[in-house]
């Protein structure tokens, strides 16, 4: 388990440096999705590509926790019952 583990930490790592794609827990508002964005760095996938083994990363469990979600009364989404979305 301790392998898989590291392996799945190695391609996280590794995808987040390359395509810095979300979600991912390092973005915790959408600032920092946005900063995110702009850091891509397409040019080290070669460089880096031999170290990802498989398809494993972790699944991100923080992605936005700091952002404020619930709909809010301006917002049209805030008028249609809580049933639709579920």
């Amino acid at each position: 388990m301790k392998k898989m583990n590291e392996m799945v930490e190695t391609n996280t790592n590794i995808y987040r440096e390359i395509f810095m794609c979300y979600p991912d827990d390092n973005m915790k508002t959408v600032k920092d999705v946005e900063e995110m964005s702009e850091k891509k760095n397409l040019d080290k996938y070669d460089e880096l590509k031999e170290g990802i083994r498989g398809h494993a990363v972790w699944f991100p469990l923080k992605f936005l926790e700091e952002e404020k979600l619930a709909a809010q009364i301006s917002s049209m989404e805030y008028y249609i019952p809580d049933e639709t979305y579920v």
